[in-house]
Parts: structure tokens; sequence; C-alpha cells
């Protein structure tokens, strides 16, 4: 190793030496005509810009009231959402040409997956339709269709619902609400309660 590399790793370690936890609590959202998506988004929360600024936004609205979802929204048009250093009416267009959306909810905290599951599936259907009014609210008037993919970890797809502007939503569970797992059956806990209607 160097002189110059030997003592900038002096530095690094002796910064090491005390450590603080610091507990974050989930942030509210700011109101929609604050929202400003960046031009250097990242894809973890969406597929375009003003998306991924949609997602970190619903993600924080969901944490602020104790539901610990990891959150990413994806909208087509893709090109709808892409739009640089966009004004509040920008961001509006760019909303409203949305047609069709896809909401991915993750978790693998225990609470939030007994909560989910303690609706049963008549409430979990509930919670994933108020998770499309909450993005319709956010100004995406223009959706005809939109699906919301539930998945307890990276892995297990739980759920999915299927929502159109013209029909009935269709509501579809693929691990059977985790049978055989005593600690996460419906009626466990308090399930969340849909989401308020912005």
């Amino acid at each position: 190793m160097t002189a110059v590399a030997c003592m900038l790793a002096a530095i690094v370690l002796a910064g090491c030496q005390q450590a603080t936890v610091v507990t974050v609590t989930g942030e509210p959202s700011p109101p929609a005509t604050t929202a400003s998506p960046s031009a250097a988004f990242t894809s973890r929360y969406g597929n375009s810009p003003v998306a991924a600024a949609d997602g970190l936004r619903l993600e924080r609205q969901l944490r602020s009231r104790g539901e610990y979802w990891e959150a990413s929204v994806s909208t087509e048009p893709v090109s709808a959402g892409e739009v640089e250093n966009p004004d509040p009416t920008t961001l509006a267009a760019a909303r409203a040409a949305a047609t069709s959306a896809r909401v991915v909810i993750a978790t693998e905290i225990g609470a939030t997956i007994k909560a989910m599951l303690a609706g049963g599936r008549a409430g979990q259907q509930a919670y994933c339709l108020g998770l499309i009014d909450q993005l319709r609210a956010f100004g995406y008037t223009g959706l005809r269709t939109a699906t919301v993919e539930v998945y307890f970890s990276e892995r297990d797809r739980h759920a999915e619902l299927t929502w159109s502007a013209s029909g009935a939503p269709t509501f579809t569970v693929f691990d059977n609400d985790l049978q055989g797992l005593p600690s996460l059956q419906p009626g466990a806990t308090t399930p969340f309660p849909a989401p308020p209607t912005p």
C-alpha cells in the first residue's frame, strides 16, 4: 500500500470508533403539487421519472401509517412519465396521460404480513383497491387498467389484484394465504384498514 492509501485507511478506521443508532420513522408525503421527479431517477421506485417519484411517495405514505411496504409504480405509456424539470402543469399532464399502471408492494416485516392476512381475502382486495385509488388521487385519472402485486419477501408472490375501469376487479392469492403457518393466520392480529380515500 502506498503511504497515501495507508493514511486514508487510518482516517476512515479512526472514524469508525463510535456509532450511533438512529431510529427512522415514516415521513409524510409532500403534496402532489410539490412532488418533483428527478431526471436521474432510480428504477427501484418506477419505470419513469414521474412514476418513480410517485412510487417513493406511495411508499412514504404507507410507512407514515405504520404499513411497512416497499413500493414501486410503473406506468404505460412510459414516455408519458419521461419529463425533465417539470412544473406542476406538466406533472399533472404526465400522470393523466398514463393509461395503465402496475403497483408492486413487498415486505419481509412479520407484523405487516400478519396485518395484511388478518383482513382475509376480502380485506386484502379492499386494501389493494385502495392503493389504486391513492394512485388515481395522485393524478392518474386516465387509467383504464391497473394491477397491484403483493409480495411477502422478494420471491413469495402472495397475491395480485387486476383492476379495470370497465369491469369488476379480480383478486388472486397464489400462496393459499400461507395456510399452515398459525402465526400468520387471519384473525391473529388487527387487519390494515383500507387506505383512506384522498
